[in-house]
């Protein structure tokens, strides 16, 4: 990341002088102009300070933009399910979580049918 740049950017954006930037954070103007001309590095202290003073996020103020990734992305009923599962009880959640394996093998096929929902959930609660 070339966090000098979009420091840069978002003084100009403003038209704010360096030195009006540079009280804003409390250092002095030549920090603050070490953080532009890259011979400094703002710690995350200093970071925060100037997210908050142009009212924006860490991740705006250095140009970050987090990768999307399908293994991090849940589809909507997805989420909705996990939230109302991790609402209920560990009683209960163990008894859909058994409900759910149970459905999964008759969708497969593996041949299960004799089993119910009552017994699968019964034998799991006893593992505990």
């Amino acid at each position: 990341m070339v966090i000098n740049k979009h420091l840069l950017e978002w003084r100009e954006l403003h038209d704010l002088k360096q030195q009006q930037v540079a009280d804003a954070i409390g250092v002095s103007r030549s920090t603050y102009a070490n953080y532009e001309a890259s011979k400094r590095s703002p710690d995350i202290e200093t970071l925060t300070k100037l997210a908050d003073f142009y009212g924006i996020t860490l991740d705006a103020l250095v140009g970050h933009k987090a990768k999307q990734t399908s293994e991090m992305t849940l589809p909507p009923l997805a989420r909705q399910m996990l939230q109302s599962f991790y609402k209920l009880s560990k009683h209960m959640q163990q008894h859909y979580a058994a409900h759910m394996a149970l459905d999964v093998e008759l969708e497969s096929g593996a041949g299960v049918a004799k089993t119910s929902y009552d017994t699968v959930a019964e034998k799991n609660t006893d593992k505990k």
